[in-house]
């Protein structure tokens, strides 16, 4: 088997190419739910949320990596308006 593949490494070069294609379309179109709409972006640094609709978040992170970052966005928002709330007076 290994010597077809030095005999044709245009075999095995296209094999890999079909791969990484398989895995760049499963990456996009197949979307998990996190409870917010997320979309993978190539130039984004980080989780970037707007107007608590909708998540971008760099196209490399893994699921758990989205997961945790949106985690992290609500306890922030919540925490910022419990202490909205409790700052003002009634």
């Amino acid at each position: 088997m290994f010597q077809s593949l030095q005999l044709h490494p245009q075999f095995a070069l296209a094999g890999l190419l079909g791969w990484v294609a398989l895995y760049l379309l499963y990456k996009v179109g197949w979307r998990r739910d996190f409870g917010l709409p997320v979309r993978r972006r190539l130039l984004v640094r980080g989780l970037r949320v707007e107007r608590e609709q909708l998540a971008f978040v760099p196209f490399w992170w893994s699921d758990i990596q989205v997961q945790r970052a949106l985690d992290g966005h609500w306890r922030r928002t919540l925490r910022r308006g419990i202490e909205h709330r409790v700052s003002r007076p009634a």
